[in-house]
């Protein structure tokens, strides 16, 4: 009769104890608490694992990509419940095999293998890179914890265990995870993507998962003389989720100390712009950081509304506070250089911001209120000018990307977009005094909004590809047009080179005539037929043109194309530029 392992004869149901029988009743408490929490952030991964991806495939170069993320999307929904049961299983056994500590059968250790042979493929040893550098990382940061629990389940099961047989050490985990995941069809890359979503939903929460069992195992009496491990801070998940969305941020010092020291340099000749207006009687105070931002907190209640044709200078609005208090405490007050060359680096900043032209000129007063809150932040951590996923920085981002596309309207008021990025300005105005949190918060929120939005326009754009691909096959008059007006044209004239160069996506302005224009994005190229559409924010079709035309029309001006590329990033390097000019013309 042919056994399965996990089935019992019935003949031998009294006489053979199931290994759970053989494990305290703690260590059973510490399973089931350890299976709750994992569970959860295995819950997390799937739920943003399709967001993830569909990111990606947002952002691939190629249908062969665009094509393998979706996939794994798919395949991921399909597969999610047999995975996560894979996953608990080898949990649970792994616990059961620890009723064999010290018979000699333990069999716990990872087949995970780091340390490659010569000739292994890159994919294996990317993946054993990645796996490597994630449990390294716990380790590192939640060793002692992990080395106390493996502590006292040697005691409690009478035989010394080390970290690599730890049912809750990070290999074990991988492991689990690697086993449960061999039925996904997917590449290598979303493997790692997987893995990465892995160490931050899951292993980023050890430190709970080690100190949850550890308590557990100290209130039963097992070695309470070993010194409690202090709780990391909760910010360990969105760390490891910032190192995921933005891999390419630089090295940088603490608070980004080293690139804004290297910034400072470059600031030195715009130095003194910032300065109370009154005759110098006395050697001048600095105030305090923190004072500063008590008047740039008094500032921000008095930005002025949108509608109001006003331009609110920073920097002189700030000077004239100076020279109040000086004037009220009888001495010369000024703000020191670091907190100066903030404020001299983001009024620059803005500037740029809000004469780039792919900020459509409705949206430039609502993002110049936002410069009180940046330049707050920017007091309060100077990581802001050197890490891209600083979540301020992204929102600046994400609000930029946003309006890319939009046209002017008469009701621009009432706009949906308008009015939800009304809202968070006025949001960070209301209630952002020194707590950066707010602008996590907001950033969710609006990238919600936004992905939601997307969502919707990449289908519409989808429905217009499909029905411009099915029309213009009957359109050969046209084509004969468009050969006419290109031969006016010479296959060297710049503005030909300019269409050839652009690109699905590509974001242009179209000036209509003085008073009116149109954005619009590049949705389709249809070859036969020598046609390009475009489509509205919303994918939308609102023009057609062929490659003559669109050469014409860059020829006598009314045709540009917008650097959809971050803006923030965009203004810092034309600053730092503009900087860089200004002292070699010292």
């Amino acid at each position: 009769m042919h056994n399965d392992g996990k089935v019992v004869p019935i003949n031998q149901a009294h006489t053979t104890p199931s290994p759970l029988a053989r494990l305290p009743v703690v260590l059973l408490q510490v399973r089931d608490k350890a299976a709750q929490q994992l569970q959860q952030g295995l819950q997390e991964l799937f739920d943003n694992a399709d967001d993830t991806l569909f990111e990606m495939a947002d952002k691939a170069r190629n249908t062969i990509d665009h094509h393998i993320f979706f996939e794994a999307m798919r395949d991921l929904r399909l597969k999610r419940k047999n995975f996560e049961r894979v996953f608990m299983a080898q949990l649970f056994e792994a616990f059961a095999d620890l009723s064999h500590a010290g018979q000699g059968e333990l069999q716990l250790v990872p087949v995970v293998s780091y340390d490659l042979e010569a000739g292994a493929s890159r994919d294996a040893l990317e993946k054993a890179v990645a796996l490597k550098v994630m449990v390294d990382r716990v380790h590192h940061r939640d060793g002692l914890a992990l080395g106390q629990l493996t502590t006292r389940l040697s005691a409690l099961l009478g035989n010394r265990l080390n970290d690599w047989e730890n049912p809750l050490g990070p290999a074990l985990l991988c492991e689990f995870f690697l086993r449960a995941g061999r039925s996904l069809g997917v590449e290598i890359r979303v493997k790692l993507i997987m893995l990465k979503l892995f160490e931050k939903y899951v292993l980023s929460d050890a430190d709970q998962l080690y100190g949850g069992a550890n308590q557990l195992l100290v209130a039963t009496g097992v070695l309470p003389g070993l010194k409690a491990v202090p709780s990391r801070r909760p910010a360990a998940r969105e760390a490891c989720g910032e190192a995921l969305l933005s891999a390419v941020d630089q090295p940088v010092g603490e608070n980004g100390q080293e690139a804004f020291t290297t910034l400072q340099a470059l600031l030195v000749t715009v130095r003194g712009s910032v300065a109370p207006i009154l005759e110098a009687c006395a050697e001048p105070q600095p105030i305090a950081t923190r004072d500063l931002l008590r008047l740039l907190s008094h500032l921000q209640q008095y930005v002025p509304e949108p509608e109001v044709e006003d331009d609110f200078d920073l920097r002189n609005q700030l000077e004239q506070l100076l020279t109040r208090v000086s004037v009220k405490s009888g001495k010369s007050r000024v703000v020191e250089d670091a907190d100066e060359d903030v404020i001299n680096l983001i009024a620059l900043l803005f500037e740029f911001i809000l004469n780039d032209r792919s900020v459509p000129d409705a949206f430039k007063a609502l993002i110049a209120r936002l410069q009180i809150p940046m330049l707050k932040v920017a007091v309060l951590d100077k990581s802001f000018f050197s890490r891209a996923s600083h979540p301020a920085r992204r929102l600046l981002n994400e609000i930029a990307a946003a309006v890319i596309g939009w046209s002017p309207q008469h009701d621009y008021p009432r706009d949906n977009l308008y009015v939800r990025i009304e809202q968070v300005v006025q949001r960070l105005l209301n209630e952002f005094v020194e707590d950066p949190a707010i602008f996590s918060q907001l950033l969710a929120q609006f990238g919600e909004f936004t992905a939601n939005e997307r969502r919707r326009s990449e289908l519409l754009e989808q429905h217009t590809r499909n029905a411009e691909e099915g029309r213009v096959s009957t359109e050969a008059a046209r084509q004969r047009v468009a050969e006419v007006l290109n031969r006016c044209l010479p296959d060297n004239d710049p503005d030909l080179l300019n269409v050839r160069q652009l690109r699905i996506g590509s974001w242009v302005v179209f000036q209509q005539d003085q008073a009116n224009s149109l954005r619009c994005k590049l949705a389709a190229i249809i070859e036969p037929a020598n046609r390009f559409i475009f489509v509205s924010r919303t994918g939308l079709k609102v023009l057609e043109k062929s490659t003559g035309q669109l050469a014409l029309a860059f020829k006598h001006g009314a045709l540009h194309t917008l650097d959809d590329g971050p803006l923030f990033e965009r203004a810092l390097a034309a600053v730092t530029g503009k900087l860089r000019q200004l002292n070699r013309g010292k």
